[in-house]
């Protein structure tokens, strides 16, 4: 007789997975939210589960708490991205309310994100396990894309999160720093797939990252410069110091992603 085992990981995925493609069946779009919780009880699930009921009311919501990962799962069932969004941000203040949250929401919707696969939702509930102590933001998760990992290092708060929502939505996992140690610092810890660096970075500033990393990692060809200096300088130090490719302010998302596309060979 054949004993199967399955570890944590997969008892909550096939258990979204069946959600998902129950929806799915009746060619409705399947909303999913994930976030890292603990010591979620009963009485804090229904109050979660009230409040997201109340403020998307058109959609039916499932919630339930896989404690082995300390994951809290909602489920849409009709959830596009947009709706799925809107309920993450009432599930956020929620939680931090409550002092459960413990680290960044992912949130997907089904088909709209990609397939479902099995190893598309482990992933997504590798990716907000992960997040635990990180700081408590909303991330999208797309299944295309998902093992393409990003760090973008500016010290514009608003050109940062401008560039990790859109490409979240196209499927990648992306990192941010402020200043150029921030950057360095994280780029060590995750060592992701593209570094996008500003020039004019405190602390470190681009050019000073862009070697330290070619020093640590041999990085070569995995540095996109996105920066306002259009000198002929600044683009001659900036390859110089071994970046990959250079991207003046103000950027098309589009230009940035073919870009990434191309460093990493994934067209």
């Amino acid at each position: 007789m054949a004993i199967v085992i399955r570890n944590s990981i997969q008892e909550i995925t096939l258990q979204l997975l069946q959600y998902i493609h129950l929806a799915n069946k009746k060619n409705a779009p399947c909303g999913v939210i994930l976030a890292p919780c603990a010591n979620m009880n009963p009485k804090t699930l229904e109050q979660a589960k009230v409040l997201i009921s109340k403020n998307v009311a058109f959609l039916p919501v499932q919630l339930f708490y896989d404690a082995p990962n300390q994951v809290l799962c909602a489920v849409l069932d009709g959830g596009t991205l947009g709706s799925t969004h809107y309920a993450s941000l009432v599930l956020k203040d929620f939680l931090q309310t409550q002092h459960l949250l413990q680290g960044q929401l992912r949130v997907s919707s089904f088909p709209e994100s990609g397939k479902p696969t099995e190893s598309a939702i482990a992933d997504f509930i590798q990716q907000v396990i992960q997040s635990k102590g990180n700081d408590d933001d909303i991330h999208f998760f797309t299944a295309a894309n998902a093992e393409t990992s990003v760090l973008i290092a500016d010290p514009d708060d608003l050109v940062r999160e401008f560039i990790k929502i859109r490409l979240e939505l196209k499927g990648y996992r992306v990192y941010e720093a402020k200043d150029g140690q921030e950057a360095y610092d994280t780029f060590v810890r995750i060592m992701p797939d593209i570094v996008i660096t500003e020039l004019n970075l405190p602390i470190l500033d681009g050019y000073q990252l862009i070697r330290t990393i070619q020093r640590k990692d041999s990085h070569e060809g995995k540095v996109i410069v996105l920066t306002d200096k259009q000198l002929t300088g600044s683009m001659s130090r900036a390859y110089e110091s071994g970046a990959a490719d250079y991207v003046t302010k103000p950027l098309s998302i589009s230009e940035l992603e073919w870009k990434i596309k191309r460093l990493t060979g994934n067209h």
